[in-house]
């Protein structure tokens, strides 16, 4: 193993690159040219993709992971930034997000502004990382990529956590270059402690954590064991500095010391069950949403053990639920692990909330950029670089065991484009590094050696855009979303279309079904609508929504009876949903069955004590049995939930009253 120095100079005062090439040492001015220049080039094309892209529904009007992070981040600005209960979700985005929002308001351009001066500031940052691994040329080429990399400019103007992602490493990867020259003990705790907080937006790359080390004990073997251990000890000291008090603040609030997240188990069950398929599938189908997730994970191990559960104890019955399934049909899961190891080196970017091909229709330049410049672009430019990088590998086997430890990580949950994506930094390095080395091994005319090297590379394109899950197109969920999007404008008619789109691509759909019926049940085309619902019921027998939906349209159709049938039909699929207890107990209080209307509401109150309507509902069935005393409490508790709540404020008027008559 060669010593920690890697760049010296020359006798003639040239820099000697990592790759050996002699370089001049320029003047400051021009040294930070290069740098400018990728920046101002980067933030551009991403400034004109934010103007390109502002009409799109979801550029106002969030889904999914977006709104979630969203809602969470309001509120975090409005003064709760302790929560509740341990984290379900990775925690930093959101507090980014919040900080963001309570400077500068719920300014979703402003927002998406930082983000792309993160985005075009991750560039820079690999161009430093490029030069200090490789040579100047291969930094700038590398800034280059990434600064006209189609998804990347995609997801930096998303309100994900994926722009954090891509900062976080592109900076953990700068700052692991600087100590090729040059390696001081207070370097090690800063990259330690960027690893944890990567780790607190993308849990996985803890894996990191077990390389770097390995790294630093063999990387600087010229170094004493003192300065190896010292070096290895304060880097896990600046990872564990940051999860620490995460971990506290778990154990404080949810009463389990978690460093990160509590959702390890079930995200580990989506992508290793009998029925995966390599992708993202809800634990409950048509349950995508952020909002059903902890929900369901946390109910179905409930019903399935037979009593309440930690977060912890959820997490370790869904990791037992993969386990039995490795352990009984070891094949198959090799043969699925096999699959997803294709699919995260796969052209096409999957489908999330966010449609990386839907969103193309919107803006010209993210098409033009994605018909050049995308994944299946990328993986052979990486390619090439890793085979033309591979007689040096001792040099640069950091970047190959940072690279295949994190894409094993990401292949043992499940592939999503945004999840993938955070694999783009090590690539676009390797990217830059082949094509400065294929023009050297052009310039030498070395045909042999070009025409083996350009068979490889061949291969690995055919191979990376093999359309394993079909052509890159838009996706049925992309269109479903944006229908979405358009409904809560108010704009159904276009919303139906883009449903009818989501069929056209997936006819299965059964999600779009349910939208599609909630669509004619606003147009109050009410036969239309509960044709779609038992569509969605068809396809999907456990879809509770579909069923609690017919009873709605059902109730308003005057049919309690059927109505009632509904909802208790949904309520065995969904026992702790509140809006379906809450609806039942509506359609008894109207066919005059009170008692039990009165005992789905206080079962309604128990899953969700903080909702005006339930306390509302509760109060008006007690105020028709006669028992004003009590429904008067349900109006003012309703009144203490939500102070403008206008039913109750005047249901509690004509009860005050009432009573006055009847002391009169």
């Amino acid at each position: 193993m060669s010593g920690r120095k890697s760049a010296k100079r020359s006798p003639r005062g040239k820099r000697v690159a990592p790759n050996g090439r002699l370089e001049a040492h320029p003047a400051l001015p021009f040294e930070f040219l290069f740098p400018l220049a990728i920046f101002v080039l980067a933030f551009s094309v991403r400034l004109l993709y934010l103007f390109q892209i502002e009409p799109i529904p979801l550029f106002y009007h969030l889904t999914s992971d977006a709104r979630a992070y969203d809602d969470w981040a309001q509120r975090i600005a409005a003064g709760a930034w302790w929560g509740q209960g341990v984290f379900y979700q990775a925690p930093l985005y959101p507090y980014f997000l919040g900080l963001l929002q309570f400077v500068l308001g719920h300014d979703l351009w402003w927002i998406r502004i930082v983000q792309i001066t993160l985005g075009a500031s991750s560039c820079v940052l690999l161009y430093w990382a490029g030069r200090s691994f490789f040579s100047r040329g291969t930094g700038i080429v590398a800034g280059l990529i990434l600064a006209l990399y189609a998804p990347g400019i995609f997801f930096d103007g998303l309100i994900q956590k994926t722009v954090l992602d891509l900062f976080l490493i592109s900076l953990f990867l700068f700052l692991l270059s600087r100590t090729q020259s040059r390696s001081h003990w207070s370097q090690w705790g800063v990259i330690g402690a960027v690893l944890g907080l990567l780790a607190l937006t993308r849990e996985n790359a803890l894996i990191w954590a077990f390389v770097v080390p390995v790294w630093i004990w063999l990387r600087f073997s010229a170094d004493s064991l003192r300065s190896r251990f010292r070096w290895g000890f304060l880097f896990l000291l600046g990872l564990v500095l940051v999860l620490f008090p995460v971990g506290l603040r778990n154990q404080v609030a949810g009463g389990e010391f978690t460093l990160t997240t509590s959702q390890l188990g079930p995200n580990f069950f989506i992508g290793n069950n009998p029925g995966a398929d390599g992708t993202y599938a809800p634990l409950r189908a048509g349950h995508g949403d952020p909002q059903f997730e902890r929900r369901d994970a946390t109910d179905l191990a409930e019903q399935a053990l037979g009593r309440s559960l930690s977060p912890g104890e959820v997490s370790r019955y869904w990791l037992r639920r993969s386990w039995d399934y490795i352990s009984s049909q070891p094949i198959d899961w090799l043969q699925l692990l096999g699959k997803k190891w294709l699919l995260v080196w796969n052209v096409r970017e999957l489908e999330d909330a966010e449609d990386f091909y839907l969103y193309q229709r919107w803006s010209w330049l993210l098409s033009l950029l994605g018909s050049m410049n995308h994944f299946g672009v990328l993986m052979p430019l990486a390619a090439l670089g890793m085979i033309l990088s591979w007689r040096q590998w001792r040099r640069f086997w950091l970047l190959y065991a940072l690279l295949a430890s994190l894409a094993m990580s990401i292949v043992a949950f499940y592939i999503l484009g945004r999840y993938r994506f955070s694999l783009v930094p090590l690539l676009v390095l390797f990217a830059g590094a082949g094509l400065e080395r294929a023009f050297d091994l052009y310039k030498k005319r070395n045909v042999w050696e070009g025409a083996a090297v350009g068979l490889l590379v061949l291969l690995v394109a055919v191979l990376v855009n093999w359309p394993i899950f079909g052509w890159p197109a838009p996706s049925a969920a992309g269109y479903h979303n944006v229908g979405n999007a358009l409904f809560k404008q108010g704009k159904v008619d276009q919303a139906i279309e883009n449903y009818r789109e989501a069929l056209k691509i997936l006819p299965t759909y059964a999600s779009a079904h349910y939208s599609l019926g909630n669509s004619f049940a606003q147009l109050g085309r009410f036969d239309s609508a509960i044709l779609h619902y038992r569509e969605a019921v068809r396809l999907n027998p456990d879809f509770a929504e579909a069923y609690n939906n017919v009873g709605n349209v059902l109730g308003l159709r005057g049919d309690l009876e059927g109505a009632i049938q509904q909802f208790r039909k949904a309520l065995e699929l969904s026992p702790n949903s509140s809006e379906i207890h809450l609806n039942l107990g509506n359609a008894l209080a109207r066919k005059g069955l009170l008692d039990e209307a009165i005992g789905q509401f206080q079962q309604a109150l128990n899953i969700r004590s903080d909702s005006a309507q339930l306390h509302y509902s509760l109060g008006k069935a007690l105020a028709a049995q006669g028992r004003l005393h009590q429904a008067a409490d349900q109006f003012r508790e309703a009144l203490r939930v939500q102070a403008d709540f206008a039913p109750a404020r005047q249901g509690l008027r004509q009860l005050l009253a009432e009573q006055d008559k009847q002391k009169r």
